[in-house]
């Protein structure tokens, strides 16, 4: 009588193997300056004697978030 051939064994699951080095992506760096630009007297913008305030609005809003955010530090602390 002839025996059946046998199926190949399955492999043990091995680890994929490691690159030797490890992967690295090379992104070209786009210099966004404009080299065609020529700065003069004509393109300046003058902000002299410009000042950003805030409003008093602003400050009490701020102060009243502030106090909100203490509070509530000081409620999740323990003790």
């Amino acid at each position: 009588m002839a025996e059946k051939p046998q199926p190949d064994p399955v492999p043990m699951d091995d680890p994929p193997p490691h690159p030797a080095e490890p992967l690295q992506i090379d992104t070209p760096v786009i210099d966004m300056q404009d080299l065609a630009h020529q700065p003069g007297i004509d393109t300046r913008v003058s902000n002299k004697g410009v000042k950003i305030m805030p409003t008093a609005k602003e400050d009490e809003d701020a102060l009243l978030a502030l106090e909100q955010i203490e509070k509530s530090l000081r409620g999740q602390l323990p003790g």
